[in-house]
């Protein structure tokens, strides 16, 4: 609805705008939310103590975006604008955080609907109001500054619920000394693996924005978009996998791990194969006549999306038990490549040529990494990728074993 209403210039400058405040989350967060996430599906610490430390911890971190934003607007990561920067990052920092803390709390839970209804509920009141802001009730600067609030709103929304359905108001408890340092060195490695993914994912928009017309960015981060759309299925799958990873009974984990990625694998593959042969009728038609730089993008990404969620099931593995450095090396190497591919090929041939860069940069990184997998787990290359029909039955039964209570549950 955005892109349709907007335009390819117009919304990639919001969508740019928000990537920016996206890497603002990532700097002040320090990645704490995987910590919490981690140390709420072990149990090993109290879960209304990690959600009030969740509590200050966002308070903090917003206000370290204050500091964040000019620097941001100085070194232009954020582009020269006349609108106010203030309101938005507030919203959006403030709003992301508390998601990205109550979400992942609530998925060690294993309740996944609740927090995803809130999200959609949300923007499902985003979306209504878009026809109208084209100067019928407000104005295009008045529904960017509602689109911000609407993190905002997730995120207190998500909050208020988790505490309503596991925690206690009045339990102004906080973890001890020792609880807290368990949950900053995890994190520590968390953050810069975060941030590398991010910048793995998200700076070739910074040389598009450089080197590109606002119509092509606006393309290309559609292009971008898409991906992540894709990629909310093989989120949650591994969000749900995290928990039962980190538990000491759990047995043959890496081959639990491959069947996923095999699943994963054959449903984009098969979307995919949809988009490349429909894509270019179907942008347009989706998006509007200004997407039309979409398709040939979108087919060079493509490998590198296919790839990329596979990934997820691995990464949360190696978040479960412990070795994050895999994911740090992996990426470091990846975003060298990603870095120096846009430097120089992007200037030449635009959004195609950072689509591709991009896609090769995302299939080194998960040859990298599967390697690390494979070897560890002592399982061929033949057999992680070689897809069999038993796959479906075990990825069910594995659901389904997974939203058992388990006894301590229960009492």
């Amino acid at each position: 609805m955005i892109a349709r209403y907007f335009e390819a210039s117009n919304s990639g400058l919001i969508f740019f705008v928000t990537n920016s405040f996206a890497l603002i989350v990532t700097l002040s967060s320090l990645s704490m939310e995987s910590g919490v996430a981690y140390y709420v599906a072990s149990g090993e610490i109290p879960l209304p103590g990690l959600a009030n430390f969740s509590l200050w911890w966002i308070l903090l971190s917003t206000i370290a975006a204050f500091f964040l934003l000019p620097v941001f607007i100085h070194f232009r990561i954020l582009p020269p604008s006349d609108t106010q920067y203030l309101l938005p990052a507030i919203c959006y920092v403030a709003g992301c955080m508390l998601v990205n803390f109550f979400a992942a709390a609530f998925y060690s839970k294993k309740n996944f609907a609740l927090p995803n209804i809130i999200l959609s509920v949300v923007n499902v009141i985003l979306l209504i109001l878009v026809p109208v802001s084209d100067g019928r009730l407000f104005s295009f600067d008045t529904y960017v500054n509602i689109y911000f609030a609407g993190f905002l709103a997730q995120g207190v929304l998500i909050a208020v619920l988790f505490y309503i359905k596991y925690g206690n108001l009045l339990l102004l408890q906080f973890p001890v000394r020792s609880g807290i340092v368990k949950i900053v060195r995890y994190s520590m490695t968390a953050f810069l693996a975060n941030l590398l993914f991010f910048l793995v994912y998200r700076i070739d928009y910074w040389f598009v924005e450089s080197y590109c017309s606002s119509s092509a960015l606006g393309n290309y981060i559609q292009v971008s978009k898409l991906g992540q759309t894709l990629f909310i299925l093989p989120s949650m799958v591994a969000s749900a996998v995290f928990p039962a990873i980190i538990k000491p009974e759990e047995h043959r984990l890496g081959e639990k791990v491959a069947t996923i990625a095999r699943v994963l694998l054959l449903i984009y593959l098969f979307i995919c194969l949809i988009l490349a042969l429909t894509g270019y009728w179907l942008f347009p038609v989706v998006f509007g006549e200004t997407f039309s730089d979409m398709y040939v993008a979108f087919l060079l990404m493509m490998p590198g999306i296919l790839v990329l969620t596979m990934l997820f099931p691995v990464t949360a593995y190696y978040a479960g038990v412990k070795k994050i450095s895999v994911n740090v090396v992996s990426l470091f190497c990846a975003l060298i490549i990603i870095i120096a591919g846009n430097i120089v090929i992007t200037p030449r041939y635009g959004i195609n040529g950072a689509a591709l860069v991009s896609s090769v940069g995302y299939i080194f990184y998960h040859i990298l990494i599967i390697s690390f997998f494979l070897k560890e787990n002592t399982i061929s290359y033949l057999r992680f990728y070689k897809i069999r029909m038993s796959d479906f039955s075990k990825l069910q039964q594995m659901i389904i074993d997974n939203r058992k209570p388990s006894y301590e549950s229960k009492q």
